[in-house]
């Protein structure tokens, strides 16, 4: 076999995918259908998307950003037009027959969690500290009457424990906020908070959550956060959004 089964998303039986999206190895999308759901799919080249050499595309950063667009575009546009139930990023299956047991054996998880998601998108709600204490390494030294003295030892402890004050504090004002927030959500996730090479900031990122809400609510949402950040002046609150329910999707390992 010269290709192997790449799937997107599980959406109801009767739906069809858009023909002018294409996947990650630019094919066409198509369907398999199994009792009241299908798995929207592309055949992608196994010489290209087998083990080995997925693993060393993933280790490539162009690559990688080219593919994980190009998946989230074909969900973007399946939820665009109804419920779809995002899978994960490069849940791959040998064959069709494989990805269609899927839909048989997990049957009963996949409907209710198709169900979850009808009629709901995704908000993210990012958070940083911006009144940012000195790290150690922007600590001034000791002045040559001092090293290695009591005073300069002192300093470096009183900088090193506001330090951890602040974050401490910047911590229980974002979990106070993620609460705020689901609180207005049907779901809510919290996710480890990104580090400044991912995330492209400099400033600690102290809340990373996702809220899943009616299609509705997005606007009350999105008004909430706005009021929160004006009660939070040492945090920057980051609203993204909608989009598709990944972080309330997978009903367990695919």
């Amino acid at each position: 076999m010269t290709h192997v089964t790449w799937l997107y998303a599980i959406v109801p039986a009767d739906r069809r995918p858009p023909p002018d999206v294409r996947g990650v190895a630019a094919e066409p999308l198509r369907t398999l259908s199994g009792p009241a759901l299908a798995a929207v799919v592309g055949s992608v080249p196994r010489a290209d998307f087998d083990e080995r050499p997925l693993h060393a595309h993933l280790e490539d950063p162009v690559w990688l950003e080219h593919a994980v667009r190009a998946h989230h575009r074909v969900v973007e546009a399946l939820a665009a037009t109804g419920p779809a139930l995002p899978l994960r990023f490069a849940t791959l299956y040998h064959d069709d027959a494989r990805a269609q047991a899927l839909l048989r054996e997990r049957h009963d998880e996949l409907a209710e969690a198709l169900r979850r998601i009808d009629g709901r998108t995704e908000w993210g709600v990012k958070a940083y500290l911006t009144d940012r204490p000195p790290a150690p390494e922007e600590e001034t030294g000791p002045d040559d009457g001092d090293r290695p003295g009591t005073a300069y030892l002192l300093r470096r402890r009183a900088r090193r424990q506001q330090r951890e004050e602040t974050l401490r504090q910047a911590s229980d004002d974002a979990g106070s906020i993620h609460a705020q927030l689901a609180g207005l959500a049907v779901a809510a996730a919290l996710h480890p908070p990104q580090s400044a090479e991912t995330s492209g900031r400099a400033e600690p990122m102290v809340l990373n959550g996702s809220y899943l809400v009616d299609l509705v609510d997005g606007k009350r949402l999105a008004d909430a956060v706005a009021d929160i950040a004006e009660g939070h002046p040492r945090l920057r609150l980051e609203l993204t959004g909608p989009w598709p329910p990944y972080s309330f999707a997978d009903p367990g390992e695919v």
